[in-house]
């Protein structure tokens, strides 16, 4: 009897105890905090990032001593360099999900490297010439290679991050922009070619003044396949300009037809977020 009173009165104060915590007046706001990032990764990445500063300060003479680049240039680009080492390196430590770097973020790495490569001459004031362009088309080439490595490695250490994803995304409107520039400072295609490089940065910027462009896009793989196609169009559409060996009228419809695809997968995305409802 005494037993069954008592277990009655303990499922009357659980269940009492199950309803004051769903009634009582309580903060709903969810705070989300990143894990604490792994030291294994905090070393490898500081160790990684350290040998590739140390290897672009120790190759820096060789461009200016050549003539490519003045000082300046080449310190404007190391400088670019080390500020993506750090924004990176941040990021990594924050967001990384992983106890390793990963073959991948390693790639990613290099092919950034090599666009501020590409951005210390594309500022430099001197002109481009033939032997230049097709030194810098190479270049080019030869990143736009490792584009498509990165996500193999990523995947097939099982690695795969939206942190890999975002990185690798960043990188590639970075080189972008740095190759439009190039492509209009060796006059190998009109001014507007520069809407090509800007166009990822203007969609930011738009972000801030409407909210909706800052929602996640929805995962649909068709249009995932969609953006990365046209991404490597833009870089394929842009070394061909760049390659002295095309004429600048047909670079110039390479380059526009390559803006127009440009323009209908932000508006396709545009209209994707338009027409999803936000989660709440």
């Amino acid at each position: 009897m005494l037993k069954g009173l008592t277990d009655e009165r303990l499922s009357q104060g659980s269940r009492q105890g199950t309803i004051a915590r769903y009634t009582e007046p309580i903060d709903m706001s969810i705070r989300i905090t990143s894990p604490s990032p792994s030291p294994a990764l905090v070393r490898e990445t500081r160790s990684v990032f350290a040998r590739s500063f140390g290897l672009a300060v120790a190759a820096m003479p060789l461009p200016v001593l050549g003539g490519a680049v003045n000082a300046v240039s080449a310190l404007t680009g190391l400088a670019l360099f080390a500020g993506l080492l750090f924004a990176v390196e941040r990021g990594l430590t924050a967001h990384h999900p992983h106890s390793r770097l990963g073959a991948a973020n390693r790639i990613t790495l290099l092919r950034a490297a090599i666009a501020c490569l590409i951005a210390a001459r594309a500022i430099e004031p001197a002109s481009i010439g033939r032997p230049e362009r097709w030194l810098l088309a190479a270049l080019a080439a030869g990143a736009l290679m490792l584009d498509g490595a990165d996500g193999w490695a990523a995947r097939r250490q099982g690695l795969a991050s939206a942190f890999g994803a975002r990185f690798d995304m960043e990188v590639d409107a970075f080189a972008i922009l740095i190759l439009a520039t190039t492509v209009v400072k060796a006059h190998a295609a009109p001014i507007w070619v520069l809407a090509i490089g800007a166009m990822r940065y203007l969609y930011l910027a738009a972000a801030l003044a409407l909210p909706r462009l800052r929602r996640p896009l929805p995962p649909r793989p068709i249009a995932d396949r969609r953006r990365k196609t046209i991404a490597v169009i833009q870089s394929v559409g842009l070394i061909i300009a760049l390659v002295p060996t095309t004429e600048p009228a047909w670079a110039a419809v390479i380059c526009a037809a390559a803006l127009a695809l440009l323009v209908y997968s932000f508006a396709a995305d545009i209209v994707i977020l338009r027409s999803t409802r936000p989660h709440r």
